[in-house]
């Protein structure tokens, strides 16, 4: 029999009636079980949950403070930027966001997928930076069609640009976008990935004041992510203004005289401590960095072998040479070895533990005492001197001078350079010091190592007669009009005697004015004192020496230390020319011009 023609007994009717009727029971009480957790008993936490649906909590950067000089022109400054972000949960299909990222940036896919891996942990609502710097362009393109792409959106920030490009590159370093590593560390938690951050220089030696504080917006977007409601705001707060001590036209002018030349100069205000000017030649363009590099522009400036990234000031390490010759003069006569009477005889040569020593003047410079010597840079007065003081002693004036430490400049990444004693022989070579290698020490030769740096405060300190300054950058930190950070000159003095530096200063003098080594620095009307240093690259023993010293990588590096003018001093300065040649020729003509530059400006010339 077909079921459709089975007759239901009138039990079995009644019966599915009332299954029927519980099961609609206890359906509609499921449903009104349902509107009471949402409606009543979690209310709070599914209106919360809706209103995460379509508000988004978005930073908002802050614009870096600015870098100025003392007479507050900028010197690195914020100009706005345009960034393509891509929103992942927007997203629907993956391959097709990709290829559409690829045309906008003009970026290789596999750079771009990178890019995302690395916001992985992020929330899916996280706004992913493709392209900084988008072309208008481009952006208006991407604005007009914003329902076509959701995933798409245009940021509107503050990135770092430098006015005068190249122009004190290594004094104001750069900034780049901060990295994984990075934000694991306890300095890297008031950022996030995209974020800029201070890699050198005064950009990362003042960092915690120049990145300001970011702002935050609460808005409510539709699903295209167009924002239709700011619900609360707090506005960035720009980063601090950082006054610097820094002169940008003697910047400029000085720059101007390395043409094709690598090297570094430094100028301090005496008065104060304060650097008037810091060049580091090669350089570079600090905006680069602000901007997305590409593989190939950043190996060409990496593998560049004048390293334009090194800030030869701070951290380039050379022989000082006869520069040196101002340490032996203050050791010896502080330590009585000799005194303004003692006096030796140049012929050119000399003999010290077997060895034959030359002059520079293969002629011979006849009877010097400590003034002569250091006015002709008299080599076998200093090899005598050296044979008759013990390294150690060397080293310790050495160092009390500021050699081979850093020169506690505001500064990051100073090198320490070396100054060689028989601890440090014994320590790294496990052999002890031999007496024949204190004569090349004593003419600035041997393991000793120096940075321009520690040679201007050296001269500074033989200017101020032994008050120390502490080299500075940094003049005052300014935030909303007012100071808060304020740099006070610092002196301390070295335990050398007045006298003694009186002897140095004459002979420094005597440099320049009485047909010394660096008479090609003398300015009439200025008493300029100097020290004119011409350091070997290659030994003069080497029987190639002159087929190879015609190559520019084989000539040596000059040096010129100097103040001005003698009394009262006003400026200090260190000149290095890397391959220059003959010192008195390169380096003490061209510190001559810097002089003129500033005291003429000063009317004081």
């Amino acid at each position: 029999m077909y079921p459709s023609k089975r007759k239901l007994s009138p039990a079995t009717i009644k019966k599915s009636g009332l299954v029927s009727a519980v099961f609609l029971i206890v359906v509609f009480l499921g449903i009104i079980a349902a509107f009471w957790n949402i409606q009543i008993v979690n209310n709070e936490y599914y209106r919360r949950l809706a209103i995460k649906n379509i508000t988004r909590s978005i930073d908002l950067p802050a614009p870096r403070g600015l870098i100025v000089d003392h007479r507050r022109v900028a010197l690195s400054e914020n100009k706005i930027n345009f960034t393509l972000y891509l929103v992942r949960e927007n997203v629907t299909d993956m391959e097709k966001t990709l290829r559409l990222a690829t045309f906008f940036s003009g970026k290789n896919p596999i750079v771009i997928r990178a890019t995302i891996a690395k916001y992985k942990k992020y929330p899916q609502f996280y706004r992913i930076p493709i392209k900084t710097n988008l072309p208008r362009g481009t952006v208006i393109f991407i604005e007009s069609r914003q329902e076509e792409f959701p995933e798409f959106v245009i940021g509107v920030e503050p990135t770092r640009t430098y006015p005068f490009e190249n122009c004190a590159a290594n004094v104001l370093g750069y900034i780049s976008e901060i990295t994984e590593a990075e934000l694991g560390v306890k300095e890297g938690k008031e950022y996030a990935l995209g974020d800029f951050v201070g890699r050198s220089g005064i950009e990362k030696q003042y960092e915690p004041f120049l990145r300001g504080t970011k702002g935050n917006q609460i808005v409510i977007k539709d699903n295209l992510e167009k924002i239709q409601k700011v619900e609360s705001e707090i506005k960035p707060v720009i980063g601090a203004t950082v006054v610097l001590t820094l002169d940008l036209d003697l910047q400029k002018f000085i720059e101007g005289l390395f043409v094709d030349t690598s090297g570094a100069v430094g100028v301090v205000d005496l008065r104060n401590g304060g650097i008037l000017a810091m060049v580091s030649k090669p350089d570079f363009n600090p905006e680069i960095f602000s901007q997305e590099m590409a593989l190939e522009q950043w190996l060409a400036l990496s593998n560049d072998p004048q390293k334009p990234l090194q800030n030869k000031f701070l951290q380039g390490i050379y022989s000082p040479g006869s520069v040196f010759k101002i340490i032996m003069a203050l050791t010896g006569l502080q330590e009585k070895i000799v005194s303004p009477t003692t006096v030796v005889h140049c012929s050119g040569s000399q003999d010290f533990y077997g060895r034959e020593f030359h002059c520079w003047n293969l002629y011979g410079h006849g009877t010097m005492n400590i003034v002569s010597a250091l006015q002709n840079s008299c080599n076998i007065f200093f090899y005598n001197l050296g044979k008759r003081l013990d390294i150690d002693t060397i080293a310790r004036y050495a160092r009390m001078m500021g050699l081979g430490e850093r020169s506690g400049i505001d500064m990051p990444s100073e090198n320490t350079g070396l100054v060689p004693d028989s601890a440090w022989k014994m320590q790294t070579m496990k052999q002890r010091w031999f007496p024949g290698e204190t004569i090349s020490v004593a003419i600035g030769h041997g393991s000793l190592n120096v940075t321009p740096v520690q040679l201007l405060k050296m001269i500074a300190t033989v200017a101020l007669r032994g008050r120390i300054p502490r080299l500075h950058l940094l003049q005052r930190i300014e935030k909303e009009g007012k100071t808060i950070v304020e740099f006070k000159p610092e002196f301390t003095q070295v335990p050398i005697a007045a006298e003694n530096f009186q002897l140095v200063v004459e002979g420094l003098f005597r440099v320049v004015n009485e047909g010394g080594t660096a008479r090609a620095a003398a300015i009439a009307g200025l008493d300029i004192c100097g020290k004119t240093g011409t350091s070997q690259i290659i030994a003069k023993e080497n029987p190639n020496y002159d087929m190879l010293t015609k190559e520019k990588r084989f000539m040596p590096n000059s040096w010129f230390v100097s103040f001005a003018p003698k009394d009262n001093p006003r400026l200090a300065m260190v000149v290095l020319i890397e391959n220059g040649g003959d010192a008195g020729a390169i380096a003490a003509p061209l510190a001559a011009r810097i002089y003129q530059k500033y005291f003429a400006d000063e009317g004081l010339l």
